[in-house]
């Protein structure tokens, strides 16, 4: 079957909602818990504590945001380093878009599924201190 100049529109046309090789969301409002780590950002949505084991990135967000004053917030209260490899537990609320990628991940080392980027923060709260979590976690 020879190609035809309709298959480059259909091509362009399918591809047309994607970015960076992601296909982007409409915005919505997500709550759930965002793991803040060195060269780590997970969302766990729907979570309302913090996970008791780390969890897989492949099955979780990468947690983006920029210019949000809430998180900033939560940010500045963060302590030292407790000597470990440690995560920062927030519940967050907000109202964002989530961009998944099939052909690869997105994130640190692309080792997540997709993206979540924040539009606006409704709310934000830390679960305790920061935590360790074993140092094998992905």
């Amino acid at each position: 079957m020879a190609f035809r100049p309709i298959s480059l529109v259909v091509l362009c046309l399918a591809l047309s909602s994607c970015s960076e090789g992601g296909f982007i969301g409409r915005p919505q409002q997500y709550s759930g818990v965002w793991l803040d780590e060195f060269e780590g950002s997970t969302f766990v949505e729907g979570a309302t504590g913090t996970p008791k084991t780390f969890p897989v990135p492949k099955k979780t967000d990468w947690f983006e945001w920029r210019d949000q004053p809430l998180l900033e917030a939560v940010m500045n209260e963060r302590p030292e380093d407790g000597g470990c490899h440690d995560v920062l537990p927030v519940l967050v609320t907000f109202v964002g878009r989530r961009t998944y990628y099939p052909f690869g991940g997105t994130g640190h080392l692309g080792m997540w599924r997709s993206k979540i980027t924040v539009q606006r923060t409704i709310s934000a709260k830390r679960l305790g201190p920061s935590l360790c979590y074993d140092a094998n976690h992905p």
